[in-house]
């Protein structure tokens, strides 16, 4: 029987992974906070969304939230990406962790995704650099995933939109909770060592008749 590690150990392993080795502005890869991703998991987890189920983790980055999910006991995690280079940084993490023989790691665009999943996690991009970025991200995981926790830059109409958008894709938002997250100094221009944005955290399910 799979013993759930407690929250904050969960967020203790998480902060001992590495992040982007080059991270890119224009494709906004920026990585969740430990903490931010230990809610989003547990809150999956508290669902019956982790264990013993099928996850992907779309735009998976350095694998934050991917091997958070095989460390909750997911059957089977993967983690896609279009950057190799952080890809190789996912893979070390993963066997820092221990959780390397139930994540595979996939460099691919997420548009060529064809397979199913029970869960779909993601930090997508914010849409800071390229509006509406998210939705190819939101499109994909409704087309593959039953149930979906993603990450988006919180604001009154961004809410809407994204509202509209799932409901159009056959999806229905569960719930969407505001919370602030911490983002380190990765990038040349920034001049804080940190700075704190608020996000909104999402829970959509597919529709019954689109299931």
């Amino acid at each position: 029987m799979f013993v759930r590690l407690p929250r904050k150990r969960l967020e203790i392993l998480l902060s001992q992974i590495c992040g982007f080795p080059e991270p890119c502005a224009s494709s906004e890869q920026y990585e969740i906070s430990d903490t931010v991703a230990a809610t989003m998991l547990f809150t999956a987890a508290t669902y019956g969304d982790i264990e013993e189920q099928l996850v992907y983790d779309l735009g998976c980055g350095p694998g934050r939230l991917a091997i958070g999910a095989a460390l909750l006991g997911a059957r089977h995690v993967v983690g896609v990406d279009i950057d190799s280079k952080v890809l190789n940084v996912a893979e070390q993490n993963a066997v820092q962790l221990g959780v390397k023989d139930r994540i595979e790691f996939v460099a691919q665009d997420i548009k060529a995704i064809t397979a199913q999943a029970d869960t779909v996690l993601m930090n997508a991009p914010f849409g800071v650099q390229r509006v509406h970025a998210d939705q190819p991200f939101l499109q994909k995981a409704l087309e593959i995933g039953s149930v979906i926790y993603s990450l988006h830059k919180a604001s009154e109409g961004g809410r809407k939109f994204i509202t509209r958008f799932v409901s159009e894709l056959g999806g229905r938002i569960s719930f969407v909770q505001e919370m602030p997250m911490a983002l380190p100094a990765t990038m040349s221009f920034h001049e804080k060592k940190r700075h704190t944005i608020k996000v909104d955290f999402y829970r959509i399910e597919k529709q019954e008749e689109n299931v």
